[in-house]
């Protein structure tokens, strides 16, 4: 059985999920191919060290030069700070590794585009936008490559979270402009963007308004210095596909007690609704007569079986690291379904001119 030896950047709440999807695969899977925790990179390997070998990785430091020289190591999962990928990226492409990249690229569209321009053509890379995998979009994709709605007119998403509208949470960097870039739009945006790219193709257009509600925390917790915040934490977007796919994304840290990933699609004979929060089966509403049957895509069985599940959002990145294991072994049997650099450079690509159109104002 061939082994993969993964370095993980990054010891947070997202590296402990890659790390979760990589421990479980070969319980859940029987693959050729069995990932390997080799190296951890954190800034605190003094913290960490004993947790870290606990899960399984063999070898624990503060230097991403030194772990992607390891000649065991196959792959780099970079899951630091958006401002401290590019060099993630670089350091991997320069030592032959292949790279799994938590999105975005970068902290701005700029840097995105240089680091995905420096990594080698010939490597596998793959960026984190993985609810394409999340089974009830995998559904929907079929439903619509079939038409079973007629030719689609609107497509509506509002992906709402509300963990930061306690103005109590204390500073970090996900609301620093410095290391994150951007709030909600580039945060959870660029998911909602990509599944209507994958769903319906480029924007002809697009439009938006930002805005920051909660503008300082505290600098730590606990600690009565406040931090002014420079990112947004809602944003309206409204955009046409080259197709003539109309429609509007919301995209929200702060909608207190509605957390949701909605989607409405609408064609000229039915519409498909879905909460990506909680449904693996999208609802099919048509005009006359009922859909025969729900489609079960192939690609479905990267997922972990329904007795096996890890709720939807560690189960759509556990198919995810699947797939992009399956590219690196030369078994790209779901062409398409990966979301490569390309795909994540045009959706921050969205976002940077919805942001440029802001700051015009």
């Amino acid at each position: 059985m061939k082994k993969i030896p993964f370095v993980l950047h990054g010891f947070g709440t997202i590296a402990k999920t890659h790390i979760v999807a990589l421990r479980t695969l070969p319980v859940l899977k029987k693959t050729p191919f069995v990932p390997v925790l080799d190296t951890l990179v954190t800034r605190r390997p003094d913290l960490h060290t004993e947790q870290a070998l606990a899960m399984g990785f063999a070898h624990i430091t503060d230097d991403i030069e030194e772990a992607v020289s390891r000649e065991s190591v196959a792959a780099v999962s970079v899951c630091t700070p958006n401002a401290l990928h590019p060099e993630s990226i670089r350091v991997a492409g320069a030592a032959g590794k292949a790279l799994y990249c938590e999105k975005p690229i970068a902290d701005n569209y700029y840097e995105s585009v240089q680091a995905a321009d420096q990594y080698p053509k010939h490597l596998t890379a793959q960026v984190a936008l993985m609810f394409r995998y999340h089974p009830a979009v995998q559904r929907t994709s079929e439903l619509l490559r079939q038409q079973s709605i007629g030719q689609v007119l609107q497509c509506k998403i509002s992906y709402l979270r509300s963990g930061y509208l306690d103005q109590e949470r204390p500073f970090s960097w996900r609301v620093s402009s410095e290391l994150s870039g951007g709030g909600a739009i580039t945060d959870i945006g660029v998911h909602a963007l990509d599944l209507i790219c994958h769903w319906f193709g480029d924007l002809a257009q697009i439009g938006g308004t930002t805005e920051t509600f909660v503008s300082e925390r505290p600098a730590q917790s606990g600690d009565e210095r406040k931090v002014a915040i420079q990112v947004d934490d809602w944003a309206a977007i409204n955009f046409e596909t080259v197709t003539g796919v109309r429609g509007m994304v919301e995209v929200s840290r702060i909608a207190w007690g509605s957390d949701a990933f909605a989607v409405q699609i609408v064609g000229t004979e039915g519409s498909i609704v879905m909460d990506l929060e909680k449904d693996v089966i999208p609802q099919v509403h048509l005009l006359r007569g009922a859909l025969t049957h729900m489609p079960e895509p192939a690609g479905l069985k990267l997922l972990p079986d329904a007795k096996a599940t890890m709720g939807v959002f560690v189960d759509s990145h556990f198919a995810a690291l699947y797939h992009f294991m399956m590219r690196l072994a030369g078994d790209d049997e779901f062409a398409g379904l990966a979301p490569t650099l390309a795909d994540a450079l045009r959706v921050e690509k969205y976002v940077d001119q919805v942001r440029k159109k802001e700051w015009e104002r």
